[in-house]
């Protein structure tokens, strides 16, 4: 009895240290190779999930997330999903990350807009040209290439050693990307934050290690921060660009539910009140987006009232890369009812395309009349700062659009409709 004991105490020992050893290998894991053949990629954490495609073996992954030992990870084609921690193993080079490579090709070496020797070519690159990586995959490299994506063979580049083996004069400077980021007192994410940065942000970086960059903190202390969350220029004195979001699982969406708390937007004749409608479908939207692994914020989750003003400052302080405010239209004579059907509005003309590729996936997926895409002067669209455009889904003061608005496949089709929209729009 007493060996039994002993035995199911050893056991339970060896099985929390291979937890925790786990855990520490996932929280310092930014990119893994595939072990398996095929190895499935989930909607979610475990093995319930659904499958939403397949990798092969040796394809790098870059690693988004942990949780529950599964990877979350972000793909070639810039869809995100889970993958589980013991079909992959963890790798040097970080497709998540900024690292540098000087082109060594003796003439021209083409950019191309897919990993692929068929793929559109974007343009060249010469010998000696100092490029920022951002992936690795099956023997092509993913880049920055004028403000966008691109792709070139990896046998013509050579990764560079760390900065921190490199003269001083060799170093750039790197720009934040995001709001609330953190500055670490090492080069781990185990390490203690010793400031957050903003949107915006310029560092010189003072070395390199491993997927980190060393900088002196507004403090005067040294920091790092992680290669993945910032964006490297080739001067000293220019500030870099951001990179152009090319893929929805990159972007940054505020979604925002009209009206609320003490300003219930309009009523329908069967008491549909706007701004619970308003919240249910924007909670609904909010769900399909993060499936694609897009950030969302929401500018409320409850029945509360938000300011404009506040609603759009929201989009500024995240700077996302869409704003999109869902309202549900009616008109002043309530007993005109044959007025229905979804309307896309935008302010300023660089918006104009982001209205068109939404409105024209809902005139695609919902059976209501579509009015196509306005111009329209609402405060939230006016006075923001990102690419915003306001949707007006249906009207209250249609019986017909009341009914179908209350039902839970518009609130799917909505979402899949601003889903496919989005999509397309950071695609072209």
């Amino acid at each position: 009895m007493k060996n039994k004991f002993l035995f199911i105490t050893v056991l339970s020992f060896l099985l929390i240290a291979a937890g925790v050893l786990s855990t520490i290998a996932m929280a310092n894991a930014n990119t893994v190779q595939v072990k398996a053949e095929v190895l499935n990629v989930r909607s979610g954490p475990g093995l319930a999930f659904d499958v939403t495609s397949q990798v092969r073996k040796d394809e790098i992954l870059n690693v988004i997330d942990e949780e529950n030992k599964w990877y979350k990870v972000r793909l070639s084609n810039g869809q995100s999903g889970y993958v589980a921690s013991w079909l992959v193993k963890n790798v040097d080079v970080s497709a998540s990350s900024n690292s540098l490579a000087t082109v060594t090709s003796d003439g021209s070496l083409n950019v191309r807009s897919k990993p692929s020797t068929n793929a559109k070519i974007l343009g060249s690159l010469k010998g000696g040209d100092q490029i920022t990586v951002t992936s690795q995959s099956n023997g092509w490299t993913q880049i920055q290439y004028q403000g966008q994506t691109a792709w070139i063979n990896s046998s013509y580049i050579k990764m560079q050693e760390s900065a921190t083996k490199e003269s001083k004069n060799s170093l750039q400077t790197l720009t934040i990307r995001s709001n609330g980021t953190n500055i670490r007192s090492g080069p781990s994410r185990n390490n203690s934050t010793v400031e957050k940065a903003d949107s915006g942000t310029v560092y010189n970086i003072d070395g390199v290690q491993g997927d980190w960059y060393q900088i002196t903190t507004s403090s005067g202390q040294q920091g790092y921060v992680a290669n993945w969350v910032v964006d490297v220029s080739n001067s000293k004195t220019k500030k870099a660009a951001k990179s152009k979001t090319t893929s929805l699982a990159e972007a940054t969406i505020v979604i925002d539910p009209g009206h609320g708390g003490n300003d219930p937007g309009a009523k329908g004749k069967n008491g549909t009140i706007e701004k619970k409608a308003t919240l249910k479908t924007a909670k609904a939207v909010a769900a399909r987006l993060e499936q694609s692994g897009a950030k969302v914020i929401l500018t409320r989750s409850r029945d509360e009232y938000i300011s404009l003003k506040d609603r759009a400052k929201k989009a500024e302080k995240y700077n996302a890369d869409a704003f999109v405010s869902i309202h549900f239209d009616s008109v002043e004579d309530a007993s005109d009812s044959s007025v229905n059907g979804q309307t896309t509005y935008y302010y300023k003309n660089k918006d104009q395309s982001l209205a068109e590729s939404i409105n024209e996936s809902l005139a695609n997926n919902l059976s209501s009349k579509n009015r196509g895409t306005r111009s329209g002067d609402f405060y939230v669209l006016r006075e923001n700062t990102q690419p915003s455009v306001l949707l007006e889904l249906g009207y209250l003061s249609s019986t017909i659009d009341e009914q179908k608005m209350n039902s839970d496949g518009f609130h799917e089709e909505v979402a899949n409709s601003i889903y496919e929209g989005l999509s397309n729009y950071f695609k072209n």
